[in-house]
């Protein structure tokens, strides 16, 4: 069983990016979306007037997630899209980056934005299942970013049943602490080095390394894996190039 997914930051609609702002390259971001051919879409920065817009041009696939700041609607959302077919999401739900993870707006250690990640259980009509957690940690807060890796992990070792890919802007390079923690403790990273950097702020910062993952768990064995840089009608879709990685399922949980 294979199953395709990709991380994408999109760049928030509220950021003053004058010829890129979002009005001006929404469709170039549908597009490089489309291009990915994902199952699963991890998206960062979705604010609510974007969902809007991914909801009516992607009604193929099914978009869940909350606002960082209310819990529902407020601020950005670290969405999940799943393509509607062979898998169906079972749960979803929202989780705070803080030592308060169910408090919405709760802001973690030394992090300078509030910050959460998406949990998402997934079912293959064959009875396989899945979880997706897709997250956006803090850009400053270096004791944050380390403590967000911690919770990930307690979060999805917890629930041990299900093939779990974590995807996110996790703002640090590979190599980095928060990283190493992850690695650490048995998750692969899916992506190979040599891919290349992921932040690019729209063309003008062309040395930065790579600070959006993918990330596997056990089950899981990656196919191919890159970094997109897709520019529809040579437009930039976002200030980050998405990544995304063809995973096979050649694991079960269950086998003795």
């Amino acid at each position: 069983m294979k199953l395709r997914v990709a991380t994408f930051n999109i760049r928030n609609s509220s950021a003053p990016d004058g010829d890129d702002s979002w009005v001006l390259r929404r469709e170039a971001t549908a597009a490089a979306i489309e291009e990915l051919a994902a199952d699963v879409v991890g998206l960062q920065e979705v604010l609510p007037d974007q969902l809007e817009y991914l909801r009516e041009r992607f009604a193929e696939y099914e978009i869940v997630g909350a606002g960082r700041d209310d819990g529902v609607h407020a601020g950005e959302h670290s969405v999940v899209m799943i393509r509607l077919g062979d898998w169906r999401v079972e749960s979803h739900e929202t989780r705070w980056l803080s030592t308060t993870p169910s408090t919405p707006g709760s802001v973690g250690w030394d992090a300078d934005l509030t910050r959460i990640a998406t949990l998402v259980r997934i079912a293959h009509a064959d009875g396989t299942r899945a979880g997706i957690a897709n997250t956006h940690y803090d850009h400053l807060g270096e004791v944050a970013q380390l403590e967000s890796s911690k919770l990930l992990n307690q979060w999805m070792s917890a629930e041990p049943d299900l093939h779990w890919v974590l995807l996110g802007d996790l703002n640090v390079e590979p190599g980095s602490a928060p990283l190493k923690l992850l690695l650490d403790a048995g998750w692969l990273d899916a992506v190979p080095a040599e891919a290349g950097g992921t932040f690019h702020d729209f063309g003008r910062a062309t040395q930065q390394g790579r600070i959006d993952h993918i990330l596997i768990g056990r089950g899981w064995r990656v196919v191919d894996a890159e970094v997109s840089h897709y520019r529809p009608d040579g437009r930039l879709p976002s200030d980050h190039w998405p990544v995304v990685a063809t995973l096979d399922l050649v694991e079960d949980l269950f086998a003795q």
